[in-house]
């Protein structure tokens, strides 16, 4: 076994191990409604959405003459719960050596060979950066989706060979076949008014290979976990400002708001941050 298969098969070990944790098979997790319509085409987005906002729109006009409109109600009801509830973590199985030909078959590119272990060995998709791999049968209809309706200035194309993989919302990371780099793609900054040069820098490499990316990505923490260390900074910041407003305060002030007089500086924030040589208990 040459040190090219074996890092690939370190690798399969490390994505199989993270995406067995429903906690971190994914940096973010998306809620029931946006997993619905992420299933859906445009046409089935622009469809359904249509006869909510009408229904939507029953149920305010309802609410302001004191009526209920109980269909309208519950819908809003339901809309509410999926976007506040987490979409299920399940991961699918491997995919079979047919489905992948089969994708490459309508794809007309062969998949790079680390991928491909990847979608045979760990999972069709569901882990990874992002919220997660796209499945093979996802990665065809976006591919085609960006091709036959674009979000592009008028006379360019998206390029062939370049596979969305992983949703970024409004842009894509994305496998350059020919090559195994990972590109990301934002469109933000794109208007009916870009050109080919504004086009082309919507591309920019994210690594030069898909394993070495996902390779990064499984030995990272999640973006929870990345953010923890900055999450528990800021709060300790923000009791120490709000301590320094509250110190400035006549002690009728701080009565008022409930604080005693000795020994307040514990109280505010749990004494999160709490510095004792702060306490003016002591002075």
């Amino acid at each position: 076994m040459d040190s090219y298969d074996q890092r690939l098969d370190d690798l399969i070990a490390l994505l199989r191990a993270r995406a067995a944790d429903p906690k971190r098979r994914a940096d973010v997790r998306e809620s029931r409604f946006e997993g619905q319509t992420r299933a859906l085409d445009f046409g089935g987005v622009v469809n359904p959405l249509g006869s909510i906002a009408g229904l939507l729109r029953r149920t305010v006009a309802a609410n302001r003459q004191g009526r209920v409109d109980p269909e309208g109600n519950d819908l809003a009801v339901k809309i509410e719960a999926d976007m506040t509830t987490p979409a299920s973590l399940d991961v699918p199985g491997p995919a079979a050596e047919a489905d992948i030909n089969s994708a490459e078959a309508r794809l007309d590119y062969r998949l790079p060979a680390a991928l491909r272990r990847v979608y045979l060995e760990v999972a069709d998709g569901g882990f990874g950066p992002g919220a997660g791999l796209f499945g093979l049968s996802r990665i065809m209809t976006v591919y085609h989706e960006v091709q036959d309706h674009p979000v592009m200035p008028a006379g360019s194309s998206w390029p062939p060979g370049i596979l969305p993989i992983v949703d970024r919302d409004p842009g894509y990371d994305c496998i350059e076949v020919a090559t195994g780099r990972v590109l990301a793609w934002d469109p933000e900054r794109l208007t009916e008014h870009s050109g080919e040069r504004d086009w082309q820098r919507c591309f920019s490499e994210i690594s030069p290979s898909i394993d070495g990316w996902l390779r990064e990505w499984a030995v990272s923490g999640t973006l929870g976990e990345r953010l923890a260390p900055k999450l528990a900074e800021y709060r300790v910041e923000e009791a120490r400002r709000a301590r320094a407003r509250i110190r400035a305060m006549t002690p009728e002030e701080r009565a008022a708001m409930g604080l005693p007089e000795v020994g307040w500086e514990r109280v505010v924030w749990g004494g999160l941050g709490w510095d004792p040589d702060d306490d003016t208990s002591k002075h």
